[in-house]
Protein backbone atom coordinates (compact mmCIF):
# COMPACT_ATOMS: atom_id res chain seq x y z
CA UNK A 1 0.00 0.00 0.00
CA UNK A 2 0.93 3.06 -0.78
CA UNK A 3 2.86 5.80 1.91
CA UNK A 4 0.52 8.59 1.84
CA UNK A 5 0.56 9.60 5.06
CA UNK A 6 4.38 10.82 4.09
CA UNK A 7 3.67 11.90 0.42
CA UNK A 8 0.76 14.15 2.15
CA UNK A 9 3.27 15.65 5.01
CA UNK A 10 6.13 15.59 2.71
CA UNK A 11 3.84 18.14 0.44
CA UNK A 12 2.98 19.87 3.41
CA UNK A 13 6.81 20.64 4.54
CA UNK A 14 7.00 18.70 7.54
CA UNK A 15 7.76 14.84 8.50
CA UNK A 16 6.18 12.03 10.73
CA UNK A 17 9.10 13.38 13.55
CA UNK A 18 8.08 16.88 13.44
CA UNK A 19 4.74 16.15 13.79
CA UNK A 20 5.08 13.74 17.06
CA UNK A 21 7.31 16.40 18.62
CA UNK A 22 4.59 18.99 18.13
CA UNK A 23 1.58 16.61 18.55
CA UNK A 24 0.56 13.91 21.56
CA UNK A 25 1.53 10.99 18.82
CA UNK A 26 4.17 8.72 19.08
CA UNK A 27 6.18 8.12 15.93
CA UNK A 28 5.78 4.75 16.53
CA UNK A 29 2.20 5.49 16.16
CA UNK A 30 2.44 7.40 13.13
CA UNK A 31 4.83 4.86 11.77
CA UNK A 32 2.10 2.36 12.21
CA UNK A 33 -0.39 4.54 9.73
CA UNK A 34 1.68 4.44 6.85
CA UNK A 35 0.51 0.98 5.83
CA UNK A 36 -3.71 1.93 6.13
CA UNK A 37 -5.59 3.24 4.42
CA UNK A 38 -6.68 7.28 5.14
CA UNK A 39 -10.60 6.38 5.10
CA UNK A 40 -9.14 4.02 8.68
CA UNK A 41 -7.63 7.24 10.90
CA UNK A 42 -8.40 8.07 13.59
CA UNK A 43 -10.05 11.65 14.25
CA UNK A 44 -7.29 12.09 16.78
CA UNK A 45 -4.60 11.71 14.29
CA UNK A 46 -6.55 13.65 11.60
CA UNK A 47 -7.07 16.78 14.26
CA UNK A 48 -3.32 16.64 15.05
CA UNK A 49 -2.41 16.49 11.07
CA UNK A 50 -4.69 19.60 10.88
CA UNK A 51 -3.25 21.58 13.79
CA UNK A 52 0.13 21.63 12.21
CA UNK A 53 -0.56 21.72 9.01
CA UNK A 54 -3.52 24.65 9.17
CA UNK A 55 -6.39 23.12 7.30
CA UNK A 56 -9.25 21.15 8.32
CA UNK A 57 -9.38 17.23 9.10
CA UNK A 58 -11.82 17.00 6.00
CA UNK A 59 -9.69 18.59 3.82
CA UNK A 60 -6.37 16.29 4.87
CA UNK A 61 -8.90 13.07 4.13
CA UNK A 62 -9.93 14.42 0.92
CA UNK A 63 -6.01 15.21 -0.29
CA UNK A 64 -5.08 11.71 1.49
CA UNK A 65 -7.66 10.54 -0.60
CA UNK A 66 -6.80 11.84 -3.91
CA UNK A 67 -2.95 11.01 -3.25
CA UNK A 68 -4.09 7.49 -2.88
CA UNK A 69 -5.69 6.91 -6.24
CA UNK A 70 -3.27 8.90 -7.68
CA UNK A 71 0.23 7.46 -9.17
CA UNK A 72 2.04 10.24 -6.68
CA UNK A 73 4.81 8.78 -4.88
CA UNK A 74 6.87 9.61 -2.42
CA UNK A 75 10.19 11.69 -3.16
CA UNK A 76 13.61 11.13 -0.97
CA UNK A 77 15.17 14.32 -1.62
CA UNK A 78 18.39 13.97 1.20
CA UNK A 79 20.01 10.36 2.15
CA UNK A 80 18.20 10.21 5.60
CA UNK A 81 14.81 10.29 3.38
CA UNK A 82 16.09 7.49 1.38
CA UNK A 83 17.89 5.65 3.94
CA UNK A 84 14.94 5.62 6.18
CA UNK A 85 12.67 4.21 2.78
CA UNK A 86 14.65 1.24 2.42
CA UNK A 87 14.79 0.32 5.96
CA UNK A 88 11.02 0.85 5.95
CA UNK A 89 10.90 -1.14 2.99
CA UNK A 90 8.68 1.02 1.35
CA UNK A 91 6.73 -0.18 -1.54
CA UNK A 92 8.26 2.03 -4.56
CA UNK A 93 9.57 6.04 -4.16
CA UNK A 94 11.63 8.03 -6.09
CA UNK A 95 14.86 9.17 -4.81
CA UNK A 96 15.10 12.91 -6.49
CA UNK A 97 18.32 14.99 -6.35
CA UNK A 98 22.00 14.41 -7.66
CA UNK A 99 23.03 11.19 -6.27
CA UNK A 100 24.02 9.70 -9.76
CA UNK A 101 27.12 8.52 -8.38
CA UNK A 102 25.65 6.83 -6.21
CA UNK A 103 22.70 5.18 -7.96
CA UNK A 104 25.10 4.05 -11.17
CA UNK A 105 27.44 2.27 -8.73
CA UNK A 106 24.16 0.39 -7.27
CA UNK A 107 22.74 0.23 -10.72
CA UNK A 108 25.96 -1.38 -12.00
CA UNK A 109 26.26 -4.28 -9.36
CA UNK A 110 22.56 -5.16 -9.98
CA UNK A 111 23.37 -5.33 -13.56
CA UNK A 112 26.49 -7.23 -13.05
CA UNK A 113 24.79 -9.76 -10.74
CA UNK A 114 22.03 -10.53 -13.10
CA UNK A 115 24.01 -11.43 -15.45
CA UNK A 116 26.76 -13.24 -13.97
CA UNK A 117 26.38 -13.80 -10.82
CA UNK A 118 22.90 -14.83 -9.81
CA UNK A 119 21.48 -18.60 -10.22
CA UNK A 120 25.33 -19.26 -11.22
CA UNK A 121 26.41 -22.62 -9.35
CA UNK A 122 30.06 -20.93 -8.82
CA UNK A 123 28.50 -18.39 -6.16
CA UNK A 124 26.02 -20.85 -4.27
CA UNK A 125 26.56 -17.98 -1.65
CA UNK A 126 24.44 -15.39 -3.50
CA UNK A 127 21.37 -17.22 -1.82
CA UNK A 128 22.28 -15.95 1.36
CA UNK A 129 22.77 -12.85 0.52
CA UNK A 130 26.34 -13.13 0.16
CA UNK A 131 27.35 -13.15 -3.42
CA UNK A 132 30.47 -12.90 -5.05
CA UNK A 133 30.86 -9.32 -6.19
CA UNK A 134 29.24 -8.62 -2.33
CA UNK A 135 31.84 -10.54 -0.78
CA UNK A 136 34.61 -9.08 -2.75
CA UNK A 137 33.61 -5.12 -2.05
CA UNK A 138 33.28 -5.77 1.20
CA UNK A 139 37.03 -6.70 1.11
CA UNK A 140 37.98 -3.54 -0.36
CA UNK A 141 35.92 -0.90 1.15
CA UNK A 142 36.92 0.94 4.26
CA UNK A 143 35.17 1.02 7.42
CA UNK A 144 33.75 4.23 6.72
CA UNK A 145 32.25 2.83 3.55
CA UNK A 146 30.11 -0.07 5.54
CA UNK A 147 27.09 1.92 6.32
CA UNK A 148 27.02 2.84 2.50
CA UNK A 149 27.81 -0.90 1.94
CA UNK A 150 24.86 -2.45 4.02
CA UNK A 151 22.86 0.10 2.28
CA UNK A 152 23.82 -1.30 -1.58
CA UNK A 153 22.88 -4.69 -0.19
CA UNK A 154 19.80 -3.95 1.09
CA UNK A 155 18.50 -2.21 -2.08
CA UNK A 156 20.53 -5.19 -3.93
CA UNK A 157 17.98 -7.64 -2.03
CA UNK A 158 14.75 -6.14 -2.12
CA UNK A 159 14.50 -3.31 -4.77
CA UNK A 160 14.57 -3.06 -8.64
CA UNK A 161 15.58 0.37 -9.87
CA UNK A 162 14.96 2.52 -12.65
CA UNK A 163 16.89 5.74 -13.64
CA UNK A 164 14.01 8.22 -14.53
CA UNK A 165 16.70 11.00 -15.46
CA UNK A 166 19.52 12.46 -14.38
CA UNK A 167 18.21 13.18 -11.06
CA UNK A 168 15.38 10.82 -10.17
CA UNK A 169 15.70 7.08 -9.53
CA UNK A 170 12.91 4.77 -9.03
CA UNK A 171 12.89 2.32 -6.60
CA UNK A 172 10.56 -0.61 -6.49
CA UNK A 173 10.17 -3.23 -3.98
CA UNK A 174 10.68 -7.17 -5.73
CA UNK A 175 7.99 -7.88 -3.67
CA UNK A 176 5.41 -6.28 -5.67
CA UNK A 177 6.49 -8.46 -8.78
CA UNK A 178 5.54 -11.48 -7.22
Amino acid sequence: MKNVLDIYLKENGINRVQLAKKSNISERELKKLTRKDPENYSADILVAISQEVGVTPGQILDRMLVIQDSDMLYHATTMDEFIKKIDEQEDEFVLDGNFTQFVNKTKNIMDFEDRAVRGNPIYPGYGTGNSFLYQFLKKLTSKDDKEMQKLEQKILDNYKMKILNDHQTLFRNKILDY
